[in-house]
């Protein structure tokens, strides 16, 4: 997990430090979040190797690299064929469990589906990356989880209602995009 300085080079990005090895630790510069997506990250290659014997993204046990602080004012998460990228947004990094588990699941899609990322079968891959995402989330929360995609201020979707963000809750229906 990497400091991306609120840049867009993984070249320049570099390792956190600490000084006294306590990671939980709020910040002017909310380094906090390192220790989130890193162990979102850990929790998300945990359930794959043990629900679906999956060893990391592509079954061949690779690396899971992170870069947080991605962009200034970036409001996204992604993954990009090699590694997961966070932004700070609006000072509320998107480094939930879910959203963790979502991005590293394109991952796996990607290394496994073969789907295009494009018209439906980009849907089908975002869809996959919700189910993954939250399935990750109940099986680290349990009871604690939510159906929301993020939390708090940075909701994206909400599966149990997915018409409450304006996204569709069946194929052609209200809020259907092609």
């Amino acid at each position: 997990t990497y400091n991306a300085l609120q840049g867009t080079s993984t070249g320049q990005a570099v390792d956190f430090v600490d000084s006294n090895n306590f990671w939980n630790n709020v910040n002017p510069t909310i380094d906090e979040v390192a220790t989130d997506a890193h162990w979102g990250a850990e929790v998300t290659y945990d359930y794959f190797l043990q629900e679906h014997k999956r060893n990391s993204y592509d079954n061949q046990g690779s690396k899971i690299v992170s870069y947080v602080h991605w962009n200034q004012n970036w409001f996204n998460a992604s993954w990009n064929g090699i590694a997961m990228r966070y932004g700070d947004g609006n000072g509320n990094p998107l480094i939930s469990i879910d959203v963790v588990g979502h991005e590293l699941a394109h991952g796996v899609t990607g290394n496994s589906a073969g789907l295009i990322y494009s018209y439906e079968s980009g849907a089908l891959n975002e869809s996959f990356s919700d189910i993954f995402g939250n399935a990750i989330e109940y099986n680290v929360l349990g009871s604690n989880f939510s159906w929301d995609i993020g939390i708090l201020d940075f909701r994206l979707r909400n599966m149990g209602n997915p018409k409450a963000f304006g996204d569709p809750n069946t194929y052609l229906g209200v809020n259907w995009h092609t």
